[in-house]
């Protein structure tokens, strides 16, 4: 096989060229298990949501193992895939990550091994195919990959601010000193809204500059006036984040936000999923209100709409999300126990304990971002959450998994670890009737970018 680049990154794929792939698969002889594997792995790659779920789905309708569906983005530490497969996989990742330039030698060779030379060409097409939809589908420019979540301009923001004119004589340290009392409060707001810290640290440093040029001897309510300006740049940035995580790969979560201290407010992070379902508006007004305990007749003039319309808001919310808030508090040191005992039983491997530890309907969610290794889907019940634990404690005896410290993570009692990939991660655990009824596993590593200089000390 001569061709040693993918041919197909820039093309624009027609209708014959899609029944050509097809028909080359099926003369070769290509197992359909196989091609299952390499669609969902593209599609992974790719960041190509619809796909994968419509490929794991296949996958699993002809029969392949929930295991080895939701263990395939770890294939190269997994023993659960063949020599052939495994060749497959790699030929995949080579040409999924090309923009113009050779494959490895050491790719090629491992798919020179394991597959004809017919075989090798229909692999190359199917691949082909598969990435320029993915990539079409998931709005890429064929050919370059872009970020699953758009980079935060925080430098930009920094340099703005400091480039800013500034106050008159005798105002400067007024503003800032007015401005750093309420940071930590309005940071809080914008997080809440968003779920992001790296966008709530841009909302407020927006807010900072705005407060810098305007006449503040004319605002007689300084936290009014900046919780008016956090709320509306929230919202404008909420717009946009909705339609992101509509294609976000896999289960979408928060950034963790390790809490050094208790919490005035109990948006924990079920809640904070729940507030997903809810318009923008409706997850304002539910927030300065219910939160926050601002009168309707602030949040009207924050959000435009009157004191009605903003009490009808925030009463649909409040029952979207009544479900998710926390029924009684887990003493804090009851939670740590819990959190020490999982993360004792998930390293050992003792599934014992862990069963113990579950609740019967229990949910695992786990957010790689379509970065790092992650399952697809929530797995939900007991008995497949224990499956996934059980393959996860191999792969952690054989790399390793280090505890950094127990924390308090968006309110749940949990743990930092670094992988063994020396990678950062979360785990929290909301812990209903004294057994966990769900696991937040947060190793997307540009939402876990914050804790590196914070938590882990």
């Amino acid at each position: 096989m001569t061709a040693r680049i993918n041919p197909y990154a820039y093309s624009n794929l027609t209708q014959p060229f899609i029944d050509y792939a097809t028909k080359a698969a099926e003369e070769s002889g290509l197992e359909h298990s196989l091609l299952d594997l390499v669609k969902i792995r593209a599609s992974q790659m790719n960041g190509c949501a619809i796909c994968l779920h419509m490929h794991s789905c296949e996958a699993r309708k002809a029969g392949e193992s929930e295991m080895r569906v939701l263990m395939l983005s770890a294939w190269h530490e997994s023993p659960l895939y063949s020599p052939r497969e495994r060749a497959a996989l790699g030929w995949t990742e080579a040409l999924t990550r090309l923009a113009g330039h050779p494959v490895s030698d050491e790719a090629y060779a491992a798919v020179a091994a394991e597959f004809t030379e017919a075989e090798q060409v229909a692999l190359t097409l199917a691949i082909g195919t598969i990435n320029s939809f993915n990539r079409l589908g998931a709005g890429f420019q064929l050919g370059h990959p872009v970020s699953r979540r758009p980079a935060q301009p925080r430098s930009y923001r920094r340099v703005m601010a400091s480039a800013a004119p500034p106050p008159p004589d005798g105002h400067k340290n007024d503003a800032g000193a007015a401005f750093d009392a309420l940071r930590p409060r309005l940071i809080r707001i914008a997080y809440r809204m968003l779920g992001s810290v790296a966008d709530a640290e841009d909302v407020v440093q927006d807010a900072w500059l705005r407060w810098q040029s305007v006449d503040r001897a004319a605002i007689a309510e300084p936290e009014a006036y900046l919780r008016r300006v956090v709320t509306r740049l929230a919202l404008d940035i909420l717009k946009s984040a909705r339609h992101r995580r509509e294609t976000y790969v896999g289960p979408w979560l928060p950034d963790p936000v390790v809490e050094e201290e208790e919490v005035a407010d109990d948006v924990t992070l079920p809640l904070m999923l729940a507030l997903e379902r809810l318009s923008p508006l409706e997850r304002a007004a539910f927030l300065l209100h219910d939160v926050f305990g601002l009168g309707f007749d602030e949040i009207a003039a924050t959000i435009g709409r009157d004191p009605a319309a903003c009490r009808q808001l925030a009463a649909r919310a409040r029952t979207h999300v009544r479900a998710e808030r926390p029924r009684f508090d887990v003493p804090r040191e009851h939670g740590e126990e819990i959190a020490q005992a999982f993360f004792s039983a998930s390293r050992s491997g003792d599934m014992g304990t862990l069963s113990a530890l579950l609740a019967a309907d229990v949910a695992m969610h786990s957010d790689g971002g379509g970065i790092r290794p992650a399952a697809p889907d929530v797995i939900t019940g007991a008995d497949n959450v224990l499956k996934l634990l059980k393959g996860l404690a191999i792969l952690i005896a054989r790399h390793g998994s280090d505890l950094v410290r127990y924390a308090r993570i968006n309110g749940l009692p949990g743990f930092v670890t670094r992988e063994g990939d020396g990678m950062v991660q979360t785990t929290a655990f909301d812990i209903q009737d004294g057994r966990i009824a769900a696991i937040y596993i947060q190793r997307n590593p540009e939402k876990l970018k914050h804790l590196e200089g914070e938590a882990l000390h």
